[in-house]
């Protein structure tokens, strides 16, 4: 998924299911961030050790390093059921790793960050909840599993959902994955996507105490403004801040999104310094920003998500 749904339709839900703008704000940014950041960052003090950062994404999925790796199945691909009746194969392969909507892992993972009640945590795990929708029945591993048939895919490394390049994340989009048997090749986006919101809502509104009912009512009336958003955005062009205003509709005060303003608000850059390494400097209330604090955020998810994942890693014989 890309910053439409990650950022926009994150917003909307968890407005919808109570929470205030501000928490719904952090939430989202959080969300969209975990594709934004894609750099380390050592990050120096007058006194004392630097802050180092940890990625959540790398630049590009067709040429990450190996170390980097690791970071997709924690972050973009959790491991689900291999037997699940959405990752039913011609070629009849399953493996540990394959990411399915809606897995037990995954709800471990977003159940961990809810328990905290830390917004940061909450946006980075529902980030990785969404992507189960769209990135399932690829593997965030080097494996030929995702391999896709044709000239150009054979050029292309088998990391995640490289060979199908961005069909699987983006919004108004039919594609088709012919690994798939014949009743589940057919993909519609919107479909999956729509399911991966409601599942969003109705466990953000439980979060916020709010009753079957009253879930069962509120996403009766936003499914049909969430659709007929997601098709407006569409007669909008490629333009993320264009397609934006589609969703505006909803809520009008839905904040800008800068993937620089978390990070540009916590450290300043300084050319002049030799080292690169020593060009970041920590700006007064660094430990209070929100930058600091979503970085602190992926390092926990990071921390539970191998704790709840290690048995998939030793099942698949992949190092930690």
């Amino acid at each position: 998924m890309n910053i439409e749904f990650h950022y926009n339709i994150t917003y909307i839900l968890a407005r919808k299911a109570g929470f205030d703008p501000e928490d719904a704000y952090i939430l989202a940014y959080s969300s969209q961030y975990v594709d934004d950041n894609d750099c380390h960052y050592y990050v120096n003090f007058k006194k004392g050790e630097p802050y180092i950062s940890w990625v959540s994404q790398t630049m590009d999925i067709t040429k990450p390093s190996p170390k980097r790796q690791k970071i997709y199945p924690l972050f973009h691909f959790i491991p689900g059921d291999p037997d699940s009746p959405t990752a039913q194969r011609k070629d009849g392969k399953t493996h540990p790793f394959n990411t399915t909507p809606d897995s037990e892992n995954v709800r471990r993972i977003l159940n961990r960050a809810l328990e905290t009640n830390n917004f940061y945590r909450i946006g980075v795990a529902v980030h990785a909840y969404a992507d189960t929708w769209a990135h399932q029945n690829f593997l965030g591993i080097k494996d030929d599993f995702n391999a896709m048939p044709g000239l150009v895919e054979t050029l292309l490394p088998n990391i995640g959902h490289a060979d199908a390049r961005h069909e699987p994340d983006l919004i108004n989009n039919r594609w088709k994955d012919e690994r798939l048997i014949e009743d589940l090749e057919i993909i519609n986006n919107n479909d999956r996507f729509i399911q991966a919101a409601e599942k969003i809502f109705m466990t953000l509104l439980e979060h916020k105490n709010g009753s079957e009912a009253e879930a069962a009512s509120k996403w009766e009336g936003l499914r049909p403004m969430l659709l007929d958003s997601m098709d407006e955005s569409y007669l909008l062009g490629a333009d993320d801040r264009a397609r934006k205003h589609a969703y505006l509709k909803i809520y009008p005060d839905m904040p800008e999104y800068d993937k620089k303003a978390w990070r540009h608000a916590a450290v300043e850059k300084r050319d002049f310094e030799i080292d690169i390494f020593d060009r970041y400097w920590a700006k007064e209330g660094f430990y209070e920003s929100h930058w600091y604090r979503f970085q602190e955020a992926v390092k926990a998810h990071r921390r539970d998500s191998l704790d709840i994942l290690r048995p998939v890693y030793e099942q698949a014989e992949f190092p930690v």
